[in-house]
């Protein structure tokens, strides 16, 4: 991900996850559907991530995507 932004990609980057077992789910030992929230995105911020940046991967981008426009 650091790359793709590094190569000016950021704006059209999103993130995703799988939770289609059961055991993926936290109540089952998984990671759990919070997992890029409480664990990608502090390591993210621990790298150097700007809060903007954070915001346009996991807010902006998404919306942007999602809005069929």
């Amino acid at each position: 991900l650091e790359d793709l932004v590094s190569r000016g990609h950021g704006d059209r980057m999103l993130v995703a996850q799988d939770v289609c077992m059961k055991w993926f789910r936290s109540s089952h030992g998984g990671k759990g559907y919070a997992h890029i929230l409480e664990n990608i995105v502090p390591r993210m911020k621990k790298r150097g991530w700007s809060g903007q940046q954070l915001d346009d991967l996991l807010v902006n981008n998404p919306a942007r995507a999602l809005s069929f426009a």
